[in-house]
Formats: structure tokens, C-alpha cells, sequence
């Protein structure tokens, strides 16, 4: 567990903020260990039960909590109300997954590489995950022409 320095058991619970959220809730005892106050939404590569998962400490009324999705739930064989090993680490706050077809955009023209560069990792992640979701290529063709438009409007 060396590259997961953070671990804990905790159970899956439901969050209601108006929609209901599957998560787990780190506990208090991480609140000064880790830099919360400089990242609010502080980014970690994690293990719930041994299965790798990115993801962020999400801020909800002076606690954190990692959101669970229902398909990983699922794929994991875990319930709301079970308890769960979470290991983790702080990832590289401003890493941003950009999909090659996106970055291969960015690559032909140096003013939208430029562009891309000077936003915040956040907008980068958001732009990126929008390309990234697309299920058929004609959609992510859409949308990286669509991300070609928002960067020439900066």
C-alpha cells in the first residue's frame, strides 16, 4: 500500500443534495492530514476493494466525500449500506486526460494549443471529458469541433 499512503474502511451511503449520490465519506481524521483547504476538490488515485479508481474528495458542508457511480458499484459487486477498503493518494492536480483526437485538433493549430494551455486544469477536464464521452465518432467529431469553437471564443 506504499503508493496508497491514505486508507480506511467506510461504508457506501446514499447522499441526497436533491439528486441521491452513492458515496463514501472520508473520514474526519484526513481533514488536516491533506491539503482540502488548497484544493477543495482534491483529485486522488484510489483502490475500493483493490479496484483502481480516479477520482476527487468532493466538498459537502465542511466534510468530503468520493462519489460511487451506480455502474461501478455494480462492476464492483458493492451495495449501498456495505463497507468498502478505500486506499488512496493526491494525484496531479492539474493532470488532465486529453483524448487523442482532441489533442490532435490542438496540435494543428498552435492559437488553440496556446488557448488550451491557458485554461485551468478544471475547464481543460470539463472540455476534455465532453470529447471523451462521445460513444460514436461522428458525435466526438461534433463535439471536438465544438471545443474548437469555445477555444476560439477565449
Amino acid at each position: 500500500m506504499t503508493d496508497y499512503p491514505f486508507h480506511f474502511l467506510g461504508p457506501v451511503v446514499e447522499h441526497d443534495i436533491g439528486i441521491i449520490y452513492n458515496v463514501v465519506w472520508l473520514p474526519e481524521e484526513f481533514h488536516t492530514q491533506l491539503p482540502l483547504k488548497e484544493h477543495p476538490r482534491l483529485r486522488i488515485h484510489a483502490l475500493i476493494n483493490g479496484e483502481p479508481k480516479d477520482g476527487a474528495w468532493v466538498p459537502s458542508k465542511g466534510q468530503w466525500y468520493l462519489l460511487i457511480s451506480k455502474k461501478e458499484l455494480k462492476k464492483r459487486q458493492i451495495e449501498v449500506g456495505d463497507a468498502v477498503t478505500i486506499a488512496f493518494a493526491i494525484a496531479d492536480q492539474n493532470h488532465v486526460d486529453v483524448p487523442p483526437e482532441l489533442d490532435d485538433a490542438l496540435d494543428d493549430d498552435p492559437f488553440l494549443r496556446l488557448t488550451w494551455q491557458g485554461l485551468t486544469a478544471g475547464k481543460r477536464r470539463g472540455l476534455a471529458y465532453r470529447v471523451s464521452s462521445a460513444k460514436t465518432m461522428p458525435t466526438k467529431k461534433k463535439r471536438i469541433a465544438e471545443v474548437v469553437r469555445t477555444l476560439r471564443g477565449f
